[in-house]
């Protein structure tokens, strides 16, 4: 159990970092733009060397935006309840700190999951066709990376939580039957 819920906090740990590390930077796509390449993030464009903030309210942005910090606060709210788990200790019978770490790592999955998606479709279908030599970048590429962190991270602590479930409930059968 506590082998699965080490293996989970790393992964949440990682991916947590790898989420903010790739909202926060400047290489979600990389362009060449009148002769000199240029790279844009969620926050801010940079062309010859210059960095502008993204000033236009543009709503896919703004929708990526706000996954992707939802993805974070939720990942970081289930690697809160992680670290919790580790005490045996509980305030509330019914309530297992190692499902909820693992419901938060799913439900920060999904947030990445749409922000990558929206993200992906608007470019592909409409920045991609607005400039003809361009690629994804790393900071793209991170966001990708930590989906598949934070969703094994839920994955690790949903089967802890279910060996825990399974020594409980066998411990509970030896006592009824003595």
């Amino acid at each position: 159990m506590y082998s699965f819920m080490g293996g989970g906090l790393f992964c949440a740990i990682v991916g947590n970092i790898l989420l903010v590390v790739s909202t926060a930077t400047d290489y979600w796509m990389q362009y060449r733009l009148s002769g000199s390449f240029a790279h844009q993030g969620l926050w801010r464009y940079c062309m010859s060397g210059k960095c502008y903030m993204q000033t236009d309210s543009i709503a896919y942005w703004n929708a990526t935006r706000a996954f992707m910090i939802l993805s974070a606060m939720s990942c970081f709210a289930g690697i809160i309840a992680g670290i919790l788990s580790f005490a045996h200790f509980s305030t509330f019978e019914r309530f297992n700190r190692s499902f909820a770490a693992g419901i938060m790592f799913f439900v920060s999955t999904l947030f990445v999951l749409l922000a990558m998606a929206i993200y992906t479709g608007v470019t592909v279908n409409f920045l991609g066709k607005r400039f003809g030599d361009w690629r994804f970048s790393w900071s793209y590429i991170l966001g990708w990376v930590a989906l598949l962190m934070t969703f094994f991270a839920g994955i690790f602590y949903m089967c802890a939580y279910r060996m825990h479930e399974c020594r409980r409930v066998a411990g509970h059968v030896k006592v009824n039957r003595k």
